[in-house]
């Protein structure tokens, strides 16, 4: 039997990791849910397994860039917000 994601509510009130922002496209048009993703940029040369949080983070759309960039998984990050 195949495993399937229920879906989850358009009213998103927390944010979701994926391991590329492709992924994090996929599931938000999936879904519909809306809102900002964070993709961000690692230091060159970086080792991408020594970051516990590489991947790209699903805002949900209710965020603001300057909540997203004060928040704990991206302050003092760099990296990009990719909108609707």
């Amino acid at each position: 039997m195949a495993y399937t994601h229920a879906k989850p509510a358009i009213n998103m009130l927390t944010y979701r990791t994926f391991p590329t922002s492709n992924d994090a496209r996929a599931y938000r048009h999936e879904y519909g849910t809306g809102g900002w993703i964070f993709e961000p940029t690692l230091p060159d040369g970086a080792d991408p397994d020594f970051y516990p949080l590489h991947g790209s983070i699903l805002f949900p759309p209710e965020f603001t860039p300057s909540m997203i960039f004060k928040h704990p998984f991206t302050r003092g990050r760099d990296g990009k917000l990719i909108g609707n």
